[in-house]
């Protein structure tokens, strides 16, 4: 249920992206910034992320507890996770075990193959093809934190998005419900290259020739 949920998320923040005419891919129109989130919903808990260089360099940590009840069954998970991206590459790691994820994101790469050569009436054409592909609508403009955003809604969710920025989203699917709202704001700040360094003591599985044979 809940990749659903970021899969309405995800789209949200495509269409931002392209409205934006962001023809180089970048991630956000924000230089840096820091974003601190409260979960709430079936999934309760943080979320922080730290950006550089417009998104080439992330980190994301999100500690949360879902809880679904379907059919009478009840099911609990707990997440403790740290996910750093710097260029083309990324760790993911799950501290409750210490087990991890690298590899390539060949993505970056496809995504700037599409942008690079985009004009800004393309850019505006397909942001409006993917609205009417997933049935999705611009509500308008309305201040989070002081921003102004852009509200978006598709499937269920509905984001306020400030320059590729998602400030607070919410949804509804399937009868579960997941809330993401910024607590904290900071951007175009100074972001110590360490802030990108992925933890250290756990073991990667490096997933890149996995990867590799699923675009080929």
């Amino acid at each position: 249920m809940c990749i659903l949920r970021n899969i309405a998320v995800v789209l949200l923040l495509a269409f931002s992206l392209v409205m934006n005419a962001q023809i180089d891919s970048e991630k956000y129109a924000v230089k840096s910034g820091h974003v601190e989130y409260t979960l709430s919903g079936n999934t309760t808990g943080t979320k922080t992320i730290w950006w550089d260089n417009y998104g080439d360099k992330t980190y994301e940590e999100i500690k949360s507890v879902t809880e679904v009840k379907m059919f009478g069954i009840k099911s609990r998970e707990e997440t403790h996770t740290i996910t750093v991206t710097v260029g083309d590459k990324f760790w993911s790691a799950n501290l409750l075990d210490g087990s991890g994820q690298k590899g390539v994101l060949d993505v970056k790469e496809l995504a700037h193959a599409i942008a690079e050569d985009m004009t800004e009436e393309e850019a505006k054409q397909m942001e409006q093809q993917l609205l009417d592909a997933f049935g999705g609508e611009k509500l308008g403009t309305e201040k989070f934190l002081g921003y102004p955003c852009e509200v978006l809604s598709v499937m269920g969710a509905k984001s306020w998005i400030y320059k590729g920025v998602v400030l607070k989203s919410t949804a509804k699917l399937m009868g579960m419900e997941n809330n993401e709202v910024a607590t904290l704001f900071d951007e175009n700040i100074s972001i110590s290259d360490d802030r990108f360094t992925p933890p250290s003591d756990v073991e990667y599985q490096d997933i890149s020739t996995l990867q590799q044979s699923m675009f080929e």
